[in-house]
């Protein structure tokens, strides 16, 4: 599961280094427009005794003051410092206490106040995989190669690049090429092809192999958890959408994860209906959710068999 510090990470974040405190992040910019008077609430449905589905509801919020929250009857944690003028708080209706960090005077979080986990090890929380933009982090990959090398999750993912190049024999990760800190994900990955001499560096290959490459490891290491994906089009030709998301639907199905990806294209909307079933009864899993913007910022949901009719229709649904 990602804290806020990694989340800060992946997004680039603003991390100040104060003098006494070490570092802290600007935690505001996890709220939208800075306003950290808004809560961040997620509610979804898990499976529950027998065939109950049970509303599990988080929320992230900043409390000022002494007085409680009024969204969720959580209990806070007894060793949380009262003293603090502000706190980042986390709660869930799963569990009986919140998780609080102080915040200082001008509303950052330092590293120190989180350095215990919001969770213990016996909890069961899943596993959450995160691609952004640019594909997996640095390290990722090199974590998760060791993890698949000789299984089958391996040919797996030489099969989801040979989607876009059908030459990919093979792909490893050499650590003494890896980019350092801070630089390319794609340092040190080398493929072996049908026709081609010698190692190639899948940064001479194009996005979309790279795209492919960590969707497939992604999957592995979501097992039985989540995978969130940004603008999962990305790097990829229209042409090769329908087998991604074929790919995707039986990966997920099989490793039992639950995928969530953005996307402002089109095409890979119009995509994803060839893997829907529209006469599914009752309704598959499938669905497209479009954001409304404005202060309402509700969601408009589209069902299994709406999805295969927009496709077949030309409807827009952006």
């Amino acid at each position: 599961m990602y804290s806020s510090i990694e989340i800060n990470g992946f997004r680039s974040l603003e991390q100040v280094r104060l003098e006494g405190l070490s570092r802290v992040y600007d935690i505001a910019q996890l709220f939208s427009y800075r306003d950290m008077s808004e809560h961040i609430r997620l509610s979804g449905q898990q499976s529950g005794s027998g065939s109950q589905l049970e509303t599990v509801v988080a929320e992230l919020s900043v409390q000022t003051g002494q007085g409680p929250m009024e969204s969720l009857p959580l209990q806070y944690d007894d060793d949380a410092e009262d003293e603090s003028p502000a706190r980042l708080v986390w709660a869930s209706s799963e569990r009986e206490s919140r998780f609080r960090a102080a915040l200082t005077a001008d509303g950052m979080l330092p590293v120190r106040q989180i350095s215990r986990p919001s969770w213990s090890a016996g909890d069961d929380v899943p596993h959450v995989q995160f691609i952004g933009t640019g594909g997996l982090v640095p390290g990722d990959v090199s974590d998760i190669f060791e993890d698949v090398v000789l299984t089958d999750a391996e040919n797996r993912a030489v099969e989801a690049m040979r989607l876009v190049e059908p030459r990919v024999e093979r792909f490893t990760v050499l650590p003494s090429r890896r980019a350092p800190h801070g630089g390319s994900a794609r340092g040190g990955i080398l493929l072996r092809m049908q026709g081609i001499d010698g190692r190639v560096p899948i940064g001479s290959v194009g996005d979309g192999m790279w795209r492919l490459l960590g969707l497939a490891l992604a999957l592995a290491r979501a097992r039985g958890g989540v995978l969130l994906v940004d603008e999962i089009d990305t790097g990829l030709h229209y042409t090769v959408m329908q087998k991604m998301w074929a790919m995707i639907a039986e990966r997920s199905k099989s490793l039992d994860v639950q995928v969530f990806a953005t996307t402002h294209s089109r095409d890979c909307y119009e995509s994803l209906a060839s893997v829907a079933d529209p006469d599914a009864d009752p309704p598959g899993d499938l669905t497209i959710h479009r954001l409304e913007p404005g202060n309402g910022k509700r969601s408009i949901h589209f069902s299994e068999h709406e999805v295969a009719l927009a496709a077949e229709r030309g409807l827009e649904v952006r």
